[in-house]
């Protein structure tokens, strides 16, 4: 009887959870319904708002193997509003189908929406529901978020897709920051930090277009445009802000010719002091490498000699690079996009209270000393070790 009451429960449970769960469904949509994003495009036009989206073109996504009515894979509209949300809403009135942002890869920001304050672009997708957290940031470099959006590439991929590819591998070898909607949220609540974003430029290629992604767009605690950095002082924000994951530096060595490594793996570590009323950074980076390429006869053998001289060169140029991107950002623009203010906050939380409100000022005077622990984990086959004869 115990044994029969068990079974009865059992099932009366599975039918009570079977009808509460379909009760609750809501109801089914078409793919034909929605306007699957895949990248945003934000600027402002006239005070307003104005968003340019790439959507896929569901005649196309929704055949089997892609071959639908249409030869495009996505389709592009235009949309006006006093607010980002509000013109993203709009975009229902030119397709007729609803927005679903849970797909979305990237948002570029308009060189000229990026002159108002950040928190009024990505305000919408922080709050919305559909909206993830990880897309990518990207500023339109003398360009609108449209005419990237727009850009006639010569292939007819999703072009949010190869932007969004463009970002992430180049974030991995440590060219540019990999700055999603979470990061810069993150950015801006610290009372210190700027935030530093990748800059993508339209280039003509004959009677098509390619992205280029050209250096980054700095914004001050304020979350306001400052200026452009180079590709350059971007690399080095990487290594001041460690995030070094792969990439390849260039050395000087000293018969006047270079060397290339590639990066495997790298590390860094700050110690901050107060001195004389001022700051003191002390960083310590550890970094993993290979030999790439070697110019000149003399470095083509393995002895120790010739591997010590590969490491201070590396060692050198990886000081130089971080020391040279510090000085831009402590410039007149005083950008601290590399969180020391936050550092302090974690590491000296009094000292960080004391000097907090008066960053502008205690940024630029910030004092840097930098040394680098550089292993070569390899430098070629044995037929490459042995000299040219």
């Amino acid at each position: 009887m115990k044994k029969l009451l068990e079974i009865c429960s059992l099932i009366f449970l599975s039918v009570f959870c079977l009808f509460s769960f379909c009760s609750c469904e809501k109801p089914g949509t078409e793919l034909s319904e929605l306007m699957i994003m895949q990248g945003i495009g934000v600027d402002v036009s006239n005070n307003e708002f104005k968003v340019t989206v790439e959507i896929l073109n569901n005649e196309q996504s929704g055949s089997p193997g892609g071959n639908g009515n249409s030869d495009n894979k996505t389709k592009i509209y235009t949309a006006k509003g006093e607010t980002v949300g509000e013109a993203l809403r709009k975009l229902i009135t030119k397709s007729g189908n609803e927005p679903m942002f849970a797909h979305n890869r990237v948002i570029v920001i308009g060189e000229e929406a990026a002159n108002k304050n950040l928190s009024d672009i990505l305000d919408f997708f922080e709050r919305n529901y559909d909206s993830r957290a990880s897309q990518l940031l990207c500023v339109a470099k003398n360009a609108t978020g449209e005419a990237v959006i727009r850009a006639k590439l010569l292939t007819d991929s999703i072009k949010s897709k190869i932007l969004e590819n463009m970002l992430e591998e180049s974030a991995k070898q440590s060219l540019v920051p990999r700055v999603r909607i979470i990061d810069a949220v993150n950015y801006m609540k610290d009372e210190t930090s700027g935030i530093c974003i990748p800059a993508v430029k339209v280039e003509k290629n004959g009677e098509n277009e390619n992205y280029e992604l050209d250096g980054c767009a700095l914004f001050g605690r304020d979350s306001t445009f400052s200026v452009y950095i180079d590709s350059q002082t971007a690399e080095g924000v990487a290594i001041l802000n460690d995030k070094i994951e792969e990439g390849v530096i260039s050395a000087d060595l000293p018969n006047g010719q270079k060397a290339s490594f590639y990066i495997n793996k790298g590390k860094s570590r700050y110690k901050i002091t107060e001195e004389n009323g001022g700051l003191h950074y002390n960083l310590k980076v550890a970094i993993s490498c290979d030999l790439e390429g070697v110019q000149g006869d003399e470095y083509f053998s393995t002895d120790t000699g010739v591997l010590e001289t590969f490491q201070t060169a590396v060692g050198e140029s990886l000081c130089r690079k971080a020391e040279n991107t510090l000085i831009v950002l402590q410039g007149k623009h005083g950008a601290d996009v590399v969180r020391y203010g936050k550092r302090l906050r974690l590491k000296e939380n009094d000292l960080y209270q004391n000097m907090k409100n008066d960053w502008d000022r205690v940024f630029p005077e910030i004092k840097l000393t930098i040394t680098a622990d550089v292993t070569i984990r390899r430098i070629g086959e044995e037929t490459f070790h042995s000299k040219k004869q």
